[in-house]
């Protein structure tokens, strides 16, 4: 099993990490002690529910929510606050869904990218059953983040095709 670990900080001294075989913890760096001896610990640590497969976790603009993504075609959306998982997003894709990235200033607007061609911007306003729109490449896409004002979306494919989309 391999350990990929995805780090997005949140407060100042917050962030969270995960793994693809599911695990999700939110980590407060002033609780970790300097030095740890042996591999685990969980100093000053939330886990959450598990996402299985899990390749993408990005936390909104205003620090209280987090998106998760992985082998599978659905999303999940955690509350930091609490601790829980709020909702998982089912058949968001047709492929299994790469990467999920909320927008940097919209706390409510997230893309996701998929193998099945697809880039998707969802809304948690309107419970994301449809899109709010979707553009698709020639070829299943690995990327996709939004601009430093959120006026545009960027996604590039496995052949190196970009989407650059207003």
């Amino acid at each position: 099993m391999s350990v990929f670990l995805f780090f997005y900080f949140l407060i100042v001294c917050q962030l969270i990490a995960g793994s693809d075989n599911g695990s999700l913890k939110l980590y407060d760096i002033h609780h970790i002690p300097r030095k740890v001896t042996g591999i685990h610990g969980n100093f000053g640590c939330v886990t959450f529910d598990e996402f299985d497969q899990l390749t993408s976790v990005h936390v909104n603009s205003t620090d209280e929510l987090f998106l998760a993504s992985g082998y599978s075609r659905n999303v999940a959306l955690y509350d930091i606050n609490s601790g829980k998982r709020l909702q998982v997003f089912t058949d968001m894709h047709r492929g299994h869904i790469n990467v999920v990235k909320f927008a940097n200033h919209s706390p409510s607007i997230f893309a996701t990218s998929s193998f099945d061609h697809d880039v998707k911007m969802w809304d948690l306003r309107q419970k994301p059953i449809h899109p709010c729109f979707t553009v698709s490449s020639s070829r299943g896409n690995v990327m996709v983040c939004f601009s430093p004002d959120d006026q545009y979306i960027l996604a590039s494919a496995v052949d190196n095709e970009v989407i650059f989309v207003q």
